[in-house]
């Protein structure tokens, strides 16, 4: 235990920004179910512990996977190298955290105090991939809390998951949660801990909490029944006044991406301050943390949702609608961080659909940030931004094809050309930024080995067009195609969709990388089919997968060995085309697409027909997010996110 405890008092010392409060009436355990490197770089998590710490009352404390062995690097001046023995930052630690809880037999503990997680009064999980579902289990299981909520007693902590899979398929999991937070997390944080502090005893809070009307889904509070098929027949509430089903709670109605772009489009300057009127609360690092995944930058959400509806694309439809941080709210952060760092990092699934993108990037760059993206849309990359890149001295974009073949893109509606994207590749080369990743996809529905060939083909087109412009600068750049199985994601049009066979998908990956391979100046990495696989089940499946999640933790992650424990056919969740007469898992969840909305896109894509972006203005109803999430059923608590803003009365911090 001392080892563990030393280790998390290492990472304490390299960072900045953490806090411990001392005598709150409620004790928060915030667990990321990954190491902690990954859960750092996480802005949602890092969101919910400014979030809950700046509550009077309430204390929280960060919890992650313990650590295998691997390599600690510090950074000089971080602080962290005055916490070892010699003092000098270029020291490197070896480290196997988990291979201490397992031999001294030690419960899992919190970072900030090294308190045991069963000791804390809530122990709330923030899940953004199905694959950690896994990780929850084990992080349980070595806690001494048990899995199951059904074998939990008003002794134990109450059991709470958030995250953007709480409003993917929370089902999975839904039997070993008290409580799934559905939605944005910084409106739900602070009613879960009205609810918590009005109520007595754990079934008082979580009838309350199912009766808020939407954003908290009590599993529980239902039945589940099945078709002799083995497909759902209905959710059945126990209680009076507990939804049929859960609506998704969006934390900010305004600023709409699109109402903003054309008010400033048209000069509509008094619309422009009415959209940006009310202060957004950006999601962005809290806790300056130098070991972590891209821990040398300030990282910060400048919008949310994407307004293209590729038909593959969860983070894009669950996010609708499409909205965006105000400039001056992240221009005010960037300043107030530009003392730490000079490098910055946008966070968004299309930087470039910001409105007010221009003002952004000239803001950025007379702070002289380096500014980093996630990656890039590709017909929306712009001139402005490709400077800024360049003086960012950045050597690789990202971007997304997705495929080869035209045809597909109409399928997966993905509205760019082969010679458009060979085009826009080149302006990226002729900046002098030779290395570019291509983010691809195999397994596409209606794909055939005719579109495979194709994506060998356009690889080709633009490793000799980067060729071309290498000549110029006298060197060459790398293109680096990272190919993924597709996974159908519930809540998209490919919801019904069956996953490529194991068999054929891991064809097709090992023949396109083959192919990939031979040309010169390309480096391909892929995933294995495998694993997509297991992502299939985890994203897909209903509370039944619970038992196989739990084998799975048990068993130290092998997940043949807990299906064949189980005797659970994964085929039977990932490998059918679905009915459209089908209930969904994951519709005990309403994100407010209409169903109606999805099977046409889904008909469409079988059509190799394209569907124009989303509108993301006021007032529309194509699709049914905006209606059902702002005009309609929403209660006026959970509809729009005031400035979150420390609040009086707060207990003192130890401020590091």
């Amino acid at each position: 235990m001392k080892k563990i405890i030393e280790s998390y008092k290492r990472k304490l010392a390299g960072e900045e920004g953490w806090v411990l409060k001392r005598g709150a009436d409620l004790r928060i355990a915030l667990c990321y179910p990954n190491i902690y490197a990954i859960g750092m770089a996480n802005l949602g998590f890092q969101a919910m512990y400014e979030i809950f710490n700046n509550i009077p009352d309430v204390s929280c404390e960060r919890v992650f996977l313990p650590d295998s062995i691997r390599s600690l690097r510090v950074s000089k001046g971080s602080g962290y190298d005055q916490a070892l023995l010699d003092g000098r930052a270029s020291d490197t630690l070896m480290v196997d955290e988990m291979g201490e809880y397992e031999r001294t037999r030690t419960s899992l503990l919190s970072l900030e105090s090294q308190t045991k997680l069963r000791d804390f009064d809530v122990i709330s999980f923030s899940i953004s991939f199905e694959t950690d579902y896994v990780n929850m289990a084990r992080m349980l299981q070595m806690s001494g809390v048990p899995v199951w909520a059904k074998d939990r007693t008003k002794h134990d902590p109450l059991i709470v998951m958030g995250g953007a899979a709480s409003f993917l398929n929370p089902e999975p999991i839904a039997e070993f949660t008290d409580v799934i937070a559905v939605g944005e997390g910084e409106i739900l944080g602070p009613k879960l801990i009205d609810v918590l502090m009005e109520n007595g005893t754990k079934e008082e809070i979580l009838l309350a909490l199912a009766r808020q009307g939407r954003g908290f889904y009590v599993p529980s509070l239902y039945d589940v029944s099945y078709h002799d098929d083995g497909t759902v027949a209905a959710y059945t509430p126990l209680e009076e006044g507990v939804p049929l089903r859960v609506g998704r709670a969006v934390s900010a109605e305004n600023p709409k991406e699109g109402s903003l772009r054309r008010a400033i489009r048209r000069g509509q300057k008094d619309i422009v301050e009415q959209l940006k009127g009310d202060e957004v609360f950006a999601p962005s690092t809290t806790i300056w943390a130098p070991q972590a995944e891209m821990g040398d930058r300030f990282l910060i959400e400048i919008s949310r949702g994407c307004s293209q509806g590729c038909r593959f694309c969860w983070a894009g439809y669950n996010y609708w609608p499409p909205r965006v941080v105000p400039a001056r709210d992240i221009l005010a952060k960037a300043a107030a961080w530009r003392g730490k760092t000079d490098k910055i990092g946008l966070v968004s699934t299309a930087v470039c659909d910001h409105p007010e993108i221009s003002e952004i990037l000239q803001g950025l760059r007379a702070m002289d940030y380096r500014i980093s993206v996630s990656s890039l849309r590709l017909d929306q990359i712009s001139e402005e931004l490709l400077d800024a890149l360049v003086e960012s001295r950045d050597q690789q974009i990202a971007v997304a094809p997705e495929t080869g073949s035209d045809r597909l893109r109409r399928v997966i509606n993905k509205n760019l050309t082969n010679d458009e994207i060979v085009d826009i590749c080149g302006a990226v080369f002729d900046r002098g930024m030779l290395t570019v990743k291509l983010y691809m996809m195999v397994g596409l529905p209606t794909e055939t080995d005719e579109d495979l060939a194709e994506m060998i083909t356009l690889v080709e087109r633009i490793k000799d067009r980067m060729l071309e412009a290498g000549r110029r600068f006298g060197r060459a750049g790398k293109i680096i195609p990272s190919l993924n199985g597709l996974v159908p994601k519930p809540n998209t049009p490919f919801q019904w969709e069956p996953i490529c066979g194991e068999k054929e998908l891991k064809r097709r990956l090992k023949w396109v990388s083959k192919n990939l391979a031979r040309i010169p100046n390309v480096e391909v990495r892929a995933m294995s089919a495998r694993i997509a696989h297991e992502q299939a089940l985890f994203s897909s499946g209903d509370r039944r997968i619970a038992r196989v999640i739990e084998a799975t933790a048990r068993l130290k992650g092998d997940l043949n060995a807990a299906l064949r424990e189980t005797q659970i056919d994964p085929d039977f969740h990932t490998g059918r085309r679905r009915s459209y007469d089908e209930i969904l898992p994951w519709e005990i969840v309403n994100s407010g697409l209409s169903r109606e909305f999805m099977q046409r896109e889904d008909e469409r894509a079988h059509e190799a027909r394209s569907t124009a972006p989303c509108p993301s203005v006021n007032q529309c109803t194509r699709c049914g997010v905006c209606p059902t999430t702002w005009l309609a059923e929403a209660p006026n608590g959970l509809v729009q996110l005031q400035a979150f803003a420390t609040q009086p009365g707060v207990l003192p911090l130890l401020s590091i």
